[in-house]
């Protein structure tokens, strides 16, 4: 006796502004497939600027300036190559001072705000050095 099989659901995501043309799409795919179609509702996920949310602004108050630019690095998604060739500088550099190794000197602070089009305060956010 042959077994019944189940075919899955299928998930169709459409992102119109307009409902009535949601309303027209899942009407014409009832009329055409005879398939029991159902609008969801979108849940309340919003896409935020994450550099522009309350946790950004503590979190980077903590981060040393290392840290701020390995962050910065990976927003602009430039590699430590690629920055060091930028600044005239050598990959190890950058590599030493996001680890801690090396500190960020205000003359490569500037190159390297300048390099990614960023200012300056972004790679001290406890402040800037006084020296």
């Amino acid at each position: 006796m042959p077994e019944a099989a189940r075919t899955p659901h299928i998930d169709l995501r459409l992102r119109l502004r307009d409902h009535r043309k949601t309303a027209a799409i899942i009407i014409a795919l009832r009329e055409q497939f005879g398939v029991e179609a159902e609008i969801v509702e979108p849940d309340d996920d919003v896409a935020v600027n994450v550099f522009a949310t309350e946790w950004y602004k503590q979190t980077t108050a903590n981060m040393t300036p290392g840290n701020a630019l390995n962050a910065l690095r990976w927003k602009h998604q430039i590699t430590q190559a690629e920055l060091a060739r930028k600044i005239g500088s050598r990959r190890q550099t950058i590599s030493a001072i996001e680890r801690g190794y090396r500190p960020l000197g205000l003359k490569t602070a500037v190159k390297i705000a300048n390099a990614l089009n960023e200012p300056l305060q972004e790679l001290f956010p406890g402040g800037l050095p006084l020296k």
